[in-house]
């Protein structure tokens, strides 16, 4: 019998299928952006209904630069986001400070990796702490914790030795829910409870993010205008490649985004906002061809607005993971600028967080 392949299969269908709105030179950009940001909104997924964003204290820890809450957060009536809370020492009465919301990857102890509690005397973690790096240069830092890790993972026995986030989303489809939609309705709480703490201003925040924290940091900013700056480390490689390669965890975008777009047009959305790309030229899971072509596609779109100073892209010799020296001077500069490019205004889906 002849043996097929899907990934064929695949490849076959993408061929004869294009993106319908992949980003061109020769058309009005607002308008291109509008039109694709109208498709992406009918592709997501239903979510639960909010609640009001009440939160718990559950933990506070005082470290010798900053101080550390555990938070509970009620996002719906099935669903109370963790997430840690950093404030940084010195503050004064009145003092406001841009705050950031730190997204984190596949790492093993998932928030307490990025805040440096767990695990910084394996390997090179202690590199990868972008929460704790970003509280001890003042920013306040809310850090939420994602389905699968740790606060949220009292299912994982069902997962046994399959893949965690393909098994959670191939069962919340049974629903026609997307983890991703979910993961998107998390992060506007938490920068709901981010923009009313009285140390931090309002109209300062930002996010940042290495690998699905990177890939999140994206589809955070392009759906909330709050964010006022991003920093995508670590996933500059294309949904079309990770779907020829059979590589990628099942929570990483919208059902049906192939149709309309990839990975370059969802970046382009996000001018002209300040936006720093960053990857590594060992890292294994990025294709070089696939990343230079993202960055040329989207440098163009910010040269279109005007603002290619508010776009920067570090290539860099550290592999998969995010740089906080490069990623400090582009928030320093933009994030703590007069202007940070668009006014903030609601999230951008139909589930508008309640105030």
């Amino acid at each position: 019998m002849k043996q097929h392949s899907f990934t064929r299969f695949l490849d076959s269908y993408g061929q004869a299928n294009p993106p319908e709105l992949c980003y061109s030179e020769d058309e009005d950009f607002p308008g291109w952006q509008a039109r694709l940001r109208e498709k992406l909104l009918e592709l997501r997924g239903p979510v639960p209904s909010r609640v009001d964003p009440t939160v718990t204290v559950i933990e506070t820890v005082e470290e010798p630069d900053h101080t550390r809450h555990l938070l509970q957060i009620a996002v719906s009536s099935f669903s109370t986001l963790p997430a840690y809370l950093l404030v940084p020492h010195g503050l004064k009465k009145g003092d406001k400070r841009p705050g950031l919301l730190v997204s984190h990857g596949h790492c093993q102890y998932g928030i307490d990796s990025i805040c440096g509690i767990a695990g910084m005397d394996e390997g090179d973690n202690s590199l990868r702490a972008y929460a704790l790096f970003a509280v001890r240069s003042g920013y306040v830092v809310i850090a939420p914790v994602w389905w699968g890790w740790s606060g949220r993972d009292r299912h994982l026995a069902l997962v046994g030795s399959r893949d965690k986030c393909n098994v959670i989303q191939m069962a919340a489809s049974m629903y026609g829910v997307n983890v991703l939609d979910l993961h998107i309705q998390d992060a506007q709480a938490a920068i709901d409870v981010l923009v009313a703490c009285q140390e931090v201003d309002s109209n300062r925040i930002g996010c940042l993010g290495n690998s699905y924290g990177g890939r999140t940091a994206m589809w955070f900013t392009i759906f909330d205008e709050r964010i006022r700056a991003c920093i995508a480390s670590g996933c500059m490689n294309t949904f079309r490649e990770r779907s020829l390669k059979l590589s990628s965890c099942g929570i990483q975008c919208p059902h049906g985004l192939l149709r309309y777009g990839d990975v370059p047009e969802m970046f382009c959305l996000i001018a002209p906002r300040p936006l720093q790309l960053q990857a590594g030229e060992g890292d294994s899971l990025i294709t070089p061809s696939d990343r230079d072509m993202i960055e040329k596609t989207v440098r163009r779109a910010y040269q279109r607005c005007g603002v290619e100073d508010r776009f920067s892209y570090e290539l860099h010799k550290e592999g998969h993971r995010l740089l906080w020296e490069p990623a400090e001077t582009f928030l320093k500069r933009h994030l703590l600028a007069e202007q940070c490019g668009t006014e903030p205004s609601a999230p951008a889906d139909a589930d508008k967080p309640r105030r």
